[in-house]
């Protein structure tokens, strides 16, 4: 027998022994249920239980030992993994499984416990957890779980236990730079539905909690429409006070001569959150046109006014190129003029409204794909001067350089990716034969690539985005076909499934998330380019327009 095997049948034994009560020397008497043991078991999974039994106490000697202020189905799964190894939890139970180890300095099963609590984090039960994890003392549970709470501020707000939040943690919350949102409006928004569960409390705290609104960043026409028309900032006067800082602030912009103390008093709250970029407009960049003329146009679109807008060309008029945003700068980088394959590196900074070359690709591509990742710029495959490319690099900001990262497990162009925290998943494409089905993901904390389920369809020119955790992917080409159909990916079950399809067939289109909205842009729906913007509902699962592009493109880079 080898000596795997061997533990395995010891633990077996052991735990048929223990199942039977069988040479048991030792019952703990917990709340109303007896369980029973063996000391030198207990002695052995506990530092707790060996200075019980291996002291002058008197607990040595006696056959019942009653323990208090803790749970007896805790204690007893507690009991249970020193005989089995295995450690049976649910949502309800673990918090007290984790107590019950705590104190009794069992930390294999203090770390079961944390990762248990990690895999089942969601935005209804994150800050119980994260007050959970501070008591506990479990530092790198609490990060991940304050961590979450900003990466999914928009649902945690909306949860029972952020209305449940005192002042000062919602100032904690609401303050950070970190906070993931699209817009200053979503944390006004969560502030009142806060306001509001509770509307007797303290119109002081309200006041300190306004002041971390970085109402100078909100749209003009939300802030003087909406805001100047809520009863708190009609009622209210610091809070009137925080609204006129704010419109002095925004109009300072056109009108200098009108800065003052209100501009002044506002410039604090004017610092933009890390994740606003440009998260509150749709950007078109290059592409080709109905003539399949190559195009450097460069436009962008707000869905919030449904106002589009002329920017910049792009230096290089480009189709099929990769494109990508890290904080408020715009890359445009890779693509084709004309049959030429391009290696050149461009940013747009969108403060300054101006380009800026940068380092070339280390490789000519065309009809690849982008993504940011680990705060570097990710080019995956395409077609390079003559095939299919399976190499892939990033690039460094802060050296502006370009590097090799692990190839693609099978050359691929024209696919899609999408990023959710330190995953990076690659969806279809073309090998240079056919049209692809297959994804695959890359670790980016490890730099390694696994395989995933496929998509129902196959598909090259396609869409791809993340919205509520699960990646939509719509449209493209699949035999020669161009395609309407649209599916999700479900991370948590690993599973796709047909979802509501486009109006209207598209490929070589945009697909992007503005907060937690999914718009498609552009395209060729087989006869010629469009330049529609299309809306998802996801309730409903129905696309609606809500504008067009000032120029009609297709193979295009949307963000």
């Amino acid at each position: 027998m080898e000596s795997k095997d061997f533990v395995t049948s010891f633990h077996a034994k052991l735990h048929q022994l223990w199942a039977d009560s069988e040479l048991c020397d030792v019952q703990l008497c917990v709340e109303e249920m007896v369980i029973p043991a063996h000391r030198i078991i207990l002695a052995a999974l506990s530092p707790y239980f060996k200075a019980m039994f291996c002291s002058h106490l008197n607990e040595r000697q006696e056959f019942q030992i009653r323990i208090q202020g803790l749970n007896a189905q805790a204690v007893k799964a507690v009991v249970q993994f020193a005989y089995t190894a295995d450690l049976c939890l649910s949502e309800e139970t673990v918090q007290s499984v984790m107590q019950t180890a705590s104190m009794m300095q069992i930390s294999a099963i203090e770390k079961l416990c944390c990762t248990f609590l990690l895999e089942h984090m969601y935005p209804e039960n994150c800050l119980g957890i994260r007050d959970f994890a501070h008591v506990m003392g479990c530092f790198e549970l609490k990060e991940a779980a304050d961590k979450y709470c900003e990466d999914h501020f928009f649902d945690v707000s909306q949860s029972e236990e952020f209305f449940q939040l005192n002042v000062d943690e919602v100032i904690g919350l609401i303050s950070r730079d970190g906070l993931r949102v699209a817009k200053e409006e979503e944390v006004y928004a969560a502030v009142m539905r806060w306001v509001e569960f509770d509307p007797e409390r303290s119109k002081q705290d309200i006041v300190r909690i306004m002041e971390h609104v970085r109402l100078p960043l909100v749209q003009w026409d939300f802030l003087t429409k909406k805001i100047s028309r809520d009863e708190l900032f009609v009622s209210n006067e610091e809070c009137r006070n925080y609204l006129q800082q704010a419109r002095a602030f925004q109009a300072s912009s056109y009108h200098p001569d009108l800065i003052n103390f209100a501009f002044n008093e506002a410039v604090p709250r004017s610092h933009p959150r890390a994740f606003f970029s440009a998260a509150d407009r749709l950007y078109s960049i290059g592409g080709e046109s109905s003539s399949r003329e190559i195009l450097s146009s460069f436009e962008s679109f707000s869905p919030y006014t449904n106002e589009a807008k002329e920017l910049p060309p792009l230096p290089e008029a480009k189709r099929s190129l990769g494109v990508a945003i890290l904080d408020k700068i715009i890359y445009a980088f890779g693509g084709a003029s004309g049959f030429q394959g391009s290696r050149t590196v461009h940013a747009f900074d969108i403060d300054k409204q101006e380009w800026q070359v940068k380092s070339p690709m280390c490789e000519v591509r065309s009809s690849l794909v982008a993504a940011v990742a680990c705060g570097n710029i990710l080019a995956l495959g395409g077609h390079g001067e003559n095939s299919v490319l399976t190499s892939a690099e990033k690039y460094n900001v802060e050296f502006n350089s370009w590097t090799f990262i692990p190839e693609l497990l099978e050359p691929r162009s024209m696919a899609a990716v999408v990023v959710i925290e330190s995953s990076l998943y690659l969806c279809g494409g073309y090998n240079g034969l056919e049209d692809l089905r297959s994804c695959h993901v890359l670790d980016t904390k490890i730099w390694q690539w696994s395989v995933c389920p496929s998509m129902n369809e196959r598909r090259s020119m396609h869409g791809a985005a993340v919205l509520d955790g699960n990646i939509y992917v719509a449209g493209g080409l699949g035999h020669n076909t161009c395609l309407s159909s649209a599916e999700v990916f479900h991370v948590s079950t690993q599973q796709w499934t047909v979802v509501q399809a486009l109006p209207g067939a598209r490929r070589g289109f945009g697909l992007t998330v503005i907060g937690d909205t999914l718009y498609a842009a552009g395209g060729h729906d087989g006869t010629s380019v469009q330049g529609s913007i299309l809306k998802y509902n996801k309730s409903t699962g129905d696309w609606a327009s809500i504008g067009h592009l000032i120029t009609k493109r297709g193979r295009f880079g949307l963000l």
